[in-house]
């Protein structure tokens, strides 16, 4: 929206400046796009590390409830082996209760 906004007044500029001007007010304009493309840009990246730091912050506290709850395995860790172990883990407790689940509905 911002870019869009910016677009459409730089072209309301140009409409009324002097042809003289022109390419003054368009070197003028593209440092002022580029400007905001680099402020677009650096938000976003800071929008992705926050994201990043949220992900983490629940991993942490997934690990902490397993490891309290005596679940084998399970510790607070950041090294990514260790991660994609209790990742595996998760992945096969949950195959295992999907499977129970089906098996109880066979006998009920």
């Amino acid at each position: 929206g911002l870019k869009q906004e910016l677009f459409h007044r730089h072209k309301e500029a140009q409409q009324c400046c002097r042809p003289h001007n022109l390419p003054l007010l368009r070197a003028a304009q593209q440092r002022e796009m580029e400007a905001v493309e680099q402020r677009i840009r650096e938000e976003q990246r800071m929008m992705d590390e926050k994201i990043v730091l949220e992900l983490d912050q629940k991993v942490i506290d997934q690990q902490s409830t397993l490891e309290k709850a005596g679940v084998s395995g399970f510790y607070i860790t950041t090294n990514p082996q260790e991660l994609t172990l209790q990742m595996n883990l998760l992945e096969l407790i949950r195959k295992l209760q999907q499977k129970e689940a089906k098996s109880e509905k066979a006998f009920s």
